[in-house]
């Protein structure tokens, strides 16, 4: 048996050149078999596999590592390879460069505690950190080749053996990879064990489950030899306190049980980060709670720190000062208080014809109208200063009581001017009063909207051509009318309204003057009326009618009694 790879010999060179030829056939077998996994672990079971080069490079892989890797679940965790001791079961790669290139890959740690490496030797690493072991394997490799460096890694930890008792659902013995910490083992021991097929990865614990679920996640115990250690898992998830999640070693016994139905809690709530409530622990400060809220938010106000405490004499409210020296109790519920200038970023925005339209900070109640416009750089030439809105952000709580009926010309168009006097969303802004600028004080989301002028009326409802026509101030709502053509057939010529551009309210003619966006409507004439009219005209044309038969009935009776008497005569 050749000790070492000896690259000098003729006998052994045509020994590589049939190499490829059975590795060839290998994996045309492993393409075969595609469809059954563990038969693909198995194909180069017990085949030493060695492709060299003309170079002196070697890569070797040991089947029954590999296969050995495809039946385990996979850690979702990377390896400390400063803390990690090797042991039985230990998947390690090695990697060599220098005088000689190649690495063997799936190399096992036997039950022995030793790494057998091929044509190389066998070395004891139990126990030993991966450094350590490292440098002896180093040492083993460069008593056969000389001047090269090696590489030790592990490619899949060993499973260890813990036991899991109490209140889980499923409890007993789990193998979990070594370095596996106490929440990798209560995900596998709440999780239903996957198929073999579907092994892939450990579950991970969620937030919800620590924090809501039935377990007391915060008083984990693990026995381990003549010591008891505690696992806080609310403290590890929130607050990334790794020492509250141990790493488990082989034969801990770890005990996990319900929550009593009066459990301890505390919580922390107000202006921080991330709210939560949780047991209660005795390790519990105010400052390891607040980490694990993630910290004071933006708008906290650190100095307005509150725990309520409940006491047989009622709920008090403790401010505190120190956090440090403060001791929590049982059930403490901890308040953080927020800073309003920086809670509330309140805002107004302006549209329309300003300088500088967008989006402006005010103080709500305090900024007006008037400031808003400073802000926008003031109105442009283009500006109708008669048709802004300002449109508040909270429409009227109310509105349902405003639903129309399926007939607006029945309800009339005096409800339409109460509609628009009582909706409080939408107020009317005269860019003209100084007075009124300086008085309208705005509100959070407020929106002020200030169109383009219009030099235009339009005129619609009851006339032969609706449409704009230009504005002139001279000539009144009944000129526009006449300008549309005049009265269509229905038009009811009492009813004509002038509907102000920025109010929107519903004036008659005699009540204001026209202005620039301003409408004229000519309303139909009442369904009600048009129907009294049409009856009494249709009784009109009866009555007529039955007039004109009795007028022909009597003309008939007289011809006929004069034709008596002439034809009585003439005998």
């Amino acid at each position: 048996m050749i000790s070492r790879f000896n690259f000098a010999k003729p006998g052994i060179y045509l020994c590589f050149l049939l190499l490829p030829l059975l590795y060839t056939d290998l994996f045309a077998q492993q393409a075969r078999n595609d469809t059954d996994r563990r038969s693909r672990a198995n194909v180069q079971t017990g085949t030493q596999l060695t492709l060299p080069a003309g170079d002196g490079t070697f890569y070797f892989i040991d089947p029954i590592g590999i296969n050995l890797l495809s039946e385990r679940l996979v850690s979702r965790d990377a390896i400390d390879i400063t803390t990690y001791r090797l042991g039985p079961g230990d998947m390690l790669s090695i990697s060599v460069t220098g005088g000689m290139n190649g690495t063997f890959r799936g190399i096992v740690v036997n039950p022995q505690g030793m790494v057998t490496i091929p044509n190389v030797g066998s070395v004891e690493v139990d126990n030993l950190l991966v450094m350590d072991a490292r440098e002896k394997i180093g040492a083993l490799i460069s008593s056969s080749f000389r001047d090269t460096e090696t590489v030790v890694s592990i490619e899949v930890p060993r499973y260890i053996k813990v036991h899991v008792t109490g209140d889980v659902t499923f409890p007993g013995i789990h193998y979990v990879p070594a370095q596996s910490r106490v929440d990798m083992l209560l995900a596998i021991a709440l999780t239903e064990q996957p198929a073999e097929e579907d092994k892939q990865m450990i579950p991970a614990l969620d937030r919800e489950t620590v924090l809501s679920g039935p377990l007391a996640t915060r008083n984990i115990k693990i026995q381990r030899e003549d010591e008891v250690l505690t696992s806080d898992l609310v403290a590890y998830i929130l607050g990334g306190e790794k020492d509250a999640n141990p790493i488990l070693r082989s034969g801990d016994v770890v005990r996990i049980s319900q929550k009593p139905t009066f459990t301890p809690q505390v919580s922390v709530s107000g202006s921080v980060n991330s709210q939560f409530i949780a047991e209660y622990s005795d390790k519990d400060t105010i400052e390891r709670l607040l980490h694990m809220a993630g910290g004071f938010a933006f708008d906290a106000d650190e100095s307005d720190l509150f725990v309520y405490r409940y006491s047989f004499d009622g709920i008090q409210k403790i401010q505190v000062e120190d956090y440090n020296a403060f001791q929590l109790q049982p059930n403490d519920r901890i308040v953080v208080g927020f800073d309003e200038e920086r809670r509330f970023s309140q805002m107004a925005r302006v549209s329309g014809e300003v300088t500088l339209p967008g989006i402006f900070p005010i103080k709500e109640g305090v900024t007006t109208v008037k400031d808003l416009l400073e802000m926008a750089g003031g109105l442009t030439e283009r500006a109708q200063t008669n048709s802004a809105r300002l449109i508040r952000s909270r429409p009227w709580s109310n509105i349902n009581e405003l639903k129309r009926t399926s007939d607006q010309l029945l309800e009339g168009f005096e409800y339409l001017d109460l509609e628009n006097s009582i909706g409080n969303n939408n107020v009317f802004i005269d860019l003209n009063n100084e007075e009124q600028l300086a008085s309208v004080k705005l509100f959070n989301n407020d929106i002020l909207s200030i169109p383009r002028t219009q030099r235009s009326i339009y005129v619609f409802g009851q006339v032969m051509n609706s449409g704009y026509y230009n504005f002139d101030e001279l000539i009144s709502a009944y000129d526009y009318i006449g300008m549309a053509g005049g009265y269509a057939l229905a038009a009811d010529p009492s009813r004509v309204f002038v509907i102000k551009a920025g109010t929107q309210a519903w004036k008659r003619p005699g009540e204001t003057s026209i202005e620039p966006g301003d409408i004229v409507f000519v309303d139909r004439e009442p369904l009600e009326s048009l129907a009294l009219v049409r009856q009494e005209q249709f009784h009109r044309r009866e009555i007529r009618n039955r007039n004109i038969q009795l007028i022909f009935s009597g003309l008939a009776t007289i011809t006929s009694v004069i034709t008596a008497y002439v034809a009585i005569r003439r005998r």
